[in-house]
């Protein structure tokens, strides 16, 4: 794939066999954006394919934007800038010691030619609100912000991108891992209506979602839910059972799961066909959101 701004590639769509699903005559397919790219894979370059555009329209030369230790949004970003010759700055929920034994994410970043400015978690909160981040704002004179994840008006609108050349007559149900809400909110409005979303937070306590991808929607789009209860105790949390799914998977499919979202997304699939939440019979495309370089120790 070559990167750009504006061009994506034709959608990856595998028919993935999991003896579990087959008991109840449930279709499986996988949209494997996992494999877009090496560096921006899954929904990534979808969410920040807006703003690259508003960069290149405004003619900024640098983007600031917002992550943790192990984001595969400043990853994608950094490798973005580094390819495009765009300066990036990632303010980083972390302490100054924190960053002098950098992640395997956040050394790429580094290494792709990204400044890391670290905040602590209680600034971090508070986003541009910030006074720690706005004194960092001061050294890059007009920048580009690009919310936490790609989040906002334009990550949705690029989410809708993720169901282009998508032939959705062929399904009924899209099943996707959730943490900010951006890509659900963008892949509900680009859905027909007869397709059902369900959208699984890897969060615990997400009910706020809800409002959150309800003011991104068209008008009319009902056509959802949230599926609260796969978590697994928290954002980046797991135990041995998802593990164990983890293993099932790649043995039984040779597909690749991440532990922080699309394990947890497709171990929620599996258990809601199994309590009739997803009908017998139903013919269901997951989408692969990537983030599997996170993964790394």
């Amino acid at each position: 794939m070559t990167l750009s701004a504006s061009t994506f590639p034709k959608p990856i769509i595998q028919p993935i066999r999991l003896h579990v699903l087959t008991d109840f005559d449930v279709s499986l397919h996988v949209k494997r954006d996992d494999l877009i790219h090496g560096a921006v894979s899954g929904n990534k370059l979808f969410k920040l394919h807006y703003y690259l555009q508003r960069l290149q329209q405004e003619k900024k030369q640098t983007l600031i934007t917002f992550g943790g230790a192990f984001s595969n949004h400043l990853h994608a970003t950094a490798y973005i800038g580094k390819h495009l010759g765009i300066n990036t700055v990632g303010i980083v929920r972390a302490e100054p010691h924190e960053l002098t034994h950098l992640t395997p994410t956040l050394q790429d970043c580094r290494d792709w030619g990204m400044r890391l400015e670290p905040v602590s978690r209680s600034e971090y909160k508070l986003k541009q609100q910030s006074a720690c981040v706005c004194d960092i704002a001061q050294k890059y004179p007009d920048p580009l912000w690009v919310p936490e994840g790609g989040s906002g008006v334009l990550g949705v609108r690029g989410a809708q991108l993720i169901l282009k050349d998508v032939d959705q007559s062929q399904y009924d149900v899209i099943v996707l891992a959730c943490g900010t809400g951006t890509t659900l909110a963008g892949v509900i409005n680009a859905s027909e209506p007869h397709i059902h979303v369900v959208g699984i937070p890897v969060l615990k306590g997400a009910r706020w979602m809800q409002a959150e991808v309800e003011q991104y929607l068209n008008p009319g789009r009902d056509n959802w839910q949230l599926a609260l209860d796969y978590h697994f105790s928290g954002y980046a949390k797991w135990n041995e059972e998802l593990l164990g799914f983890i293993k099932h998977v790649k043995h039984e499919a040779n597909l690749t799961l991440d532990k922080v979202y699309t394990a947890k997304a497709l171990y929620g699939l599996v258990d809601m066909v199994k309590r009739s939440v997803i009908k017998k019979g139903s013919r269901v495309l997951f989408i692969h959101t990537g983030g599997l370089q996170g993964a790394r120790a």
